[in-house]
């Protein structure tokens, strides 16, 4: 009988210290938050920094647009998720709350669903929506056509949540919502995660994301400081000219006579319309260097190809259009090794401004004097598909005078390489 007791006890105590660890991990996790799926409010020093959120912002970003409400949303890749900042002084209070649901690395398709779900979460009447060239190109070398697209829309309607009263993004509870809750509250990797975010917060330059999703790329400094700026210069070019040097890319594909990409931007315009929602695209501002790579690669007719059919879409759907591609001070900027050379102030690399070009961007869009010292012919040109071949006209003819006039570039160009290591 006393044995039977003891092994009572013993198990007593065993639960109890199990509900106990698993009470005090859960209080933790739930304290600093470190992926921004509770909510918990930043406090600096504690949980305001979170450089685990990064690594898993395509399921986290809906949780923070649920919690923001927006009434203005800025979507596309992680072009804009580091340029367009929600708390820049050019949006307005009729903006006001902004959240940027911009993600990195995703298709189109998955691009415009993370919007949709943010304007869901709110009550937005304005939507700004960037777009990058190298998310159009299909690689037919590679990839097939996107059968898997039916796929990849019904598991992001499952993970987002079940449709409801007020739509198909309506943020009802969900197998997988329970999932991502409950992993985030008794996982040891988000424990682990809480404690290296506690760390982390004596590092001002941790990789991190607002609570309104915008990326302040506070991670790029230790590299410039370290290596310079030219550094990520060089990688990046690698990098596109990798992508770009590919002879079998194309707009669309082959074997389906489709494009994804268009199909996915075509059925979210046609969406916005249904709901009275002012939706402005724009396309990405890139560096010259960039430019120079999609001129020298041979896929410059493919980039005014891309264009016009954007500025088809125009037409057809009685939304706006911005270019913020040009050859000017603010996309010529040279990258330095020194490391003690000051930072650019427009780029971070070829295809990456920063915030401070996004709010020309905005003070363009918004129509608001907002920034100091602003170019005396604005930044950007609004296209159309009547004056899209004058524009890119010009950007051709200035590319190539720039290219002409700076030897430099054509030397510091070709040695990127994808052979380089």
């Amino acid at each position: 009988m006393n044995e039977d007791k003891a092994h009572h006890r013993f198990l007593l105590h065993l639960v109890a210290t199990f509900v106990a660890v698993a009470a005090l991990c859960a209080g933790m996790n739930v304290l600093i938050d470190p992926y921004a799926l509770f909510g918990t409010p930043r406090i600096v020093g504690l949980n305001d920094l979170k450089p685990a959120l990064p690594e898993r912002v395509r399921t986290s970003k809906p949780y923070m647009a649920t919690r923001i409400q927006p009434r203005t949303v800025v979507g596309g890749n992680s072009r804009p998720e580091m340029g367009l900042n929600p708390e820049s002084p050019c949006w307005g209070d009729i903006h006001q709350p902004v959240f940027n649901a911009s993600v990195p690395g995703m298709s189109v398709l998955m691009q415009t669903r993370h919007v949709q779900h943010a304007v869901e979460a709110g009550n937005v009447s304005n939507v700004f929506l960037g777009f990058d060239f190298l998310d159009f190109l299909i690689d037919t070398e590679r990839t097939g056509p996107m059968r898997d697209r039916p796929r990849m829309s019904g598991a992001f309607d499952g993970h987002k949540g079940a449709a409801g009263e007020r739509g198909l993004f309506s943020w009802s509870l969900s197998s997988q919502v329970i999932k991502d809750h409950f992993d985030a509250l008794f996982s040891l990797v988000t424990l682990a995660d809480s404690i290296n975010t506690l760390v982390a917060q004596g590092n001002p330059n941790a990789d991190t994301r607002t609570e309104q999703g915008f990326n302040p790329a506070l991670d790029y400094r230790p590299i410039i400081r370290a290596e310079g700026q030219a550094v990520l210069f060089a990688q990046k070019n690698r990098e596109l000219r990798q992508r770009l040097e590919k002879t079998e890319l194309r707009l669309v594909d082959p074997e389906s006579g489709i494009s994804p990409a268009f199909e996915a931007l075509k059925a979210h315009l046609a969406w916005a319309a249904e709901r009275d929602i002012r939706v402005t695209l724009f396309i990405n501002p890139y560096h010259s260097d960039y430019l120079y790579l999609i001129r020298t690669t041979g896929q410059w007719p493919l980039f005014e190809a891309w264009q016009r059919q954007l500025a088809k879409l125009v037409v057809e759907n009685d939304v706006l259009l911005w270019d913020f591609n040009a050859v000017s001070a603010y996309t010529t900027e040279q990258p330095h090794a020194d490391t003690h050379a000051p930072e650019l102030e427009w780029f971070w690399e070829p295809a990456h401004y920063r915030k401070e070009l996004g709010d020309l961007m905005l003070a363009s869009m918004l129509e608001r004097a907002c920034v100091a010292d602003p170019p005396a012919n604005g930044f950007g040109t609004r296209v159309d598909a009547a004056s899209l071949d004058a524009h890119l006209a010009r950007l051709s003819t200035k590319l190539d005078r720039f290219i002409a006039e700076r030897p430099t570039i054509l030397e510091h160009m070709n040695n990127v390489s994808p052979r380089v290591k």
